[in-house]
């Protein structure tokens, strides 16, 4: 039996192998091995990325393969695990720019200094780019004067991803954000046809700005919502009524929208009139909504139907929190059984109900990166989907679970076979397997009962199990100071995302002058004052 030599290989072979690797590692590997692998590698195209590159690795590149080389295409920087790697990228451009035909271009946790020496530097000389994406997590831009607008001419560039997350805890700081960026970047807009801008909302009334410098748009990923104060100003729903957003936006065909808290759908539905030629659209939230038309498969329809006839792909993922109204979620699923979303569309949702005022509406397939929560507690669950296999949830890859006992979901967890991270509640075994539970069923009595509870015995048969419409678990009364003088804090319940990171904790907030004392029950319930 003969043994072949991988030298023997037919080059298309050889070819198929070297796809499986990355650039640096191919050559690492194979260029100077001898002649002929040096010759194949030289006439592809090479894809290099160095995010788990070794600095010193990164150094051999710029002093022994860049100044050689002639195909370097694509070229992917970060400063993630190491600091040094851009900022080297920066200083030698000239050893790679003027040898390669660099197409596409990704940062990775580069600093404000370093990305504003590269617009000015680098950035004009990279004339035959055709994309660039800028991914932080850093959360550490801050801004001292505005930003420099730029006076670049890259003809060949289309594709631009902005991906910088805000500093959550301090909003009101001058942090750099994508749409800065955006604002240095105006002059290479107008050949733009795939914008992606992930984290930053965008103030849904200031659409029409961007807008303004986009005239060949095709893909479009943005967050939206509107600020409070003109939200009150206009009184109403903010309608578009622009000529520009239309002209402008003549050739977008995917529209990908995350959606802000105070954003309504009727906002929303003005905006996309302006696009009949929409033929792919993915809408979710970005938390939660508080618009409960974004559940209503009439209010879609009617929308559809009426301006966008050419879609053909609707991805939704609706959270709804904080509901005032007792929704039913069998009722808002019949309003998607309907022969246009299930003979014409062939548009299937799946509900989850977690109380009386929250609940999850998603499409299948859903919107890529949505977060499905699964809660092994939920009132109700439904579906349009014509029948269950395993493969019918492939499009989800994250998860968040509430769950105690996995095996008393009525569904799903077996059927998620394509999960690629998963959020886990850390449950306190006292607050799941609760031998005795303090009952509490009062509002605002000024001596609440839950000050000296009377006891009972928990089975966890659901009669006693925290919910909205039982008593609830371990309620109780504790006294701080408002306004200088003691006050007692009564309970109540109420189903809160501050509760996913506060299961069996207490923690003060002040709100408006107001102290609130919070404290997590089960089920993401919490006994809160007044």
């Amino acid at each position: 039996m003969s043994v072949s030599k991988l030298e023997h290989l037919a080059n298309e072979i050889m070819y198929t192998i070297f796809d499986y690797l990355d650039g640096f590692h191919l050559i690492f590997a194979f260029c100077g091995l001898n002649s002929r692998f040096t010759s194949l590698i030289n006439h592809m195209l090479l894809h290099i990325n160095t995010r788990y590159c070794r600095k010193a690795d990164f150094n051999y590149l710029f002093d022994s393969i860049f100044p050689f080389t002639t195909n370097v295409f694509s070229l992917t920087i970060s400063n993630t695990n190491h600091l040094g790697p851009i900022e080297i990228f920066i200083k030698r451009y000239l050893d790679l720019i003027p040898h390669n035909k660099l197409n596409h271009l990704k940062f990775i946790d580069i600093d404000q200094e370093a990305l504003n020496i590269f617009l000015k530097t680098v950035f004009p000389k990279l004339t035959q780019l055709v994309s660039l994406n800028i991914t932080n997590s850093l959360t550490k831009f801050r801004y001292n004067s505005p930003p420099e607008i730029m006076n670049v001419s890259l003809p060949a560039f289309k594709y631009l991803s902005l991906s910088i997350k805000q500093y959550e805890y301090y909003p009101i700081a001058p942090f750099f954000n994508e749409h800065m960026l955006m604002h240095q970047m105006e002059s290479i807009l107008s050949t733009v046809t795939h914008l992606s801008l992930e984290y930053s909302p965008r103030d849904i009334t200031r659409l029409i700005d961007i807008f303004d410098k986009l005239n060949k748009i095709e893909y479009f990923q943005i967050t939206l919502d509107i600020d409070d104060e003109i939200a009150c100003a206009i009184g109403g729903p903010f309608i578009f009524n622009s000529q520009l957003i239309r002209d402008h936006g003549q050739h977008l065909r995917s529209f990908i929208i995350q959606i802000g808290y105070h954003i309504l759908f009727a906002e929303i539905a003005s905006l996309l009139t302006h696009f009949p030629q929409l033929q792919i659209l993915s809408l979710a939230t970005q938390e939660h909504t508080r618009d409960i038309k974004f559940y209503d498969g009439q209010q879609w329809e009617q929308l559809i139907q009426t301006s966008l006839s050419r879609l053909t792909s609707l991805r939704l993922y609706i959270f709804v929190d904080y509901l005032s109204s007792n929704p039913i979620l069998h009722d808002i699923i019949n309003r998607f059984r309907t022969s246009f979303w299930l003979n014409e569309k062939k548009w299937y949702i799946v509900g989850d109900q977690f109380s009386n005022c929250s609940l999850q509406i998603y499409t299948i397939p859903c919107p890529k990166k949505s977060i499905i929560i699964l809660n092994n507690t939920s009132l109700a669950w439904d579906t349009t989907l014509p029948s269950i296999n395993l493969s019918t949830f492939d499009c989800i890859t994250r998860l968040k679970l509430y769950i105690t006992k996995v095996e008393s979901n009525p569904i799903l967890l077996p059927y998620f076979n394509n999960v690629k991270s998963i959020k886990i509640s850390p449950w306190s075994n006292l607050i799941t397997e609760p031998k005795l539970c303090f009952i509490c069923n009062d509002d605002n009595n000024e001596r609440s009962e839950c000050f000296q509870p009377s006891n009972s015995s928990c089975n966890n048969n659901g009669q006693i199990k925290c919910a909205m419409s039982h008593p609830v678990e371990r309620c109780y009364s504790k006294t701080i100071e408002l306004w200088g003088r003691a006050t007692r804090v009564q309970r109540g319940t109420q189903l809160t995302t501050e509760c996913y990171s506060h299961v069996n904790d207490c923690y003060i907030s002040d709100t408006a002058g107001q102290a609130y004392l919070q404290k997590c029950c089960c089920n993401e319930h919490y006994c809160n004052t007044r």
